[in-house]
């Protein structure tokens, strides 16, 4: 599963309750509605057909995500929780190393695990783009995700532009 995909997903996970209960008060408003609606009969139907395909899709995404977590160390589970869950209180993780190179590593390293794991549990690319990029959660959860990459690899850049200009610096001290 492409990473990014993956990173989606894990964002979406501690929502799916919620995005499920959602989905449920529009397919009862749906229904209530109907009566007022002049639409097609078929056509209402079949929006609440999509509504209830969506809601399977969540419940599917959770099962795939929580096979994953089964199999992961405590370590990366807590990295999971500081990242993406944010389900844990922040007393929970004093102490934690959420600044140092080695943090951000390990979350690169723990996200291509977790998409690879995902993509052998079934939930390829294809899966998520036909499933849960139909749904306009995931496709701004995803815009989200993209966004924020983009503006880490902007800072990442200026720092490795100074970090070198100071090397240079040094170089240049140590050689006159």
């Amino acid at each position: 599963m492409n990473v990014q995909y993956a990173k989606t997903a894990l964002y979406a996970y501690p929502n799916i309750k919620e995005v499920a209960e959602q989905i449920d008060e529009l397919v009862e408003r749906k229904a209530l509605a109907s009566m007022s609606d002049c639409s097609p009969a078929i056509e209402q139907c079949e929006k609440v057909v999509e509504y209830t395909a969506q809601k399977c899709v969540l419940f599917a995404l959770k099962i795939y995500i929580d096979e994953v977590l089964e199999k992961l160390k405590d370590i990366e589970i807590d990295c999971l929780e500081y990242k993406y869950f944010k389900r844990k209180p922040k007393e929970y993780f004093y102490g934690f190393d959420a600044e140092s190179r080695g943090y951000f590593r390990r979350q690169i390293k723990l996200a291509e695990k977790i998409a690879d794991k995902l993509e052998k549990a079934g939930a390829s690319d294809e899966w998520f783009e036909q499933n849960c990029l139909q749904m306009d959660f995931f496709k701004e959860l995803l815009k989200r995700v993209i966004e924020h990459e983009e503006s880490v690899k902007k800072v990442d850049k200026k720092a490795n532009g100074i970090v070198k200009e100071k090397q240079s610096q040094i170089q240049k001290k140590l050689t006159a």
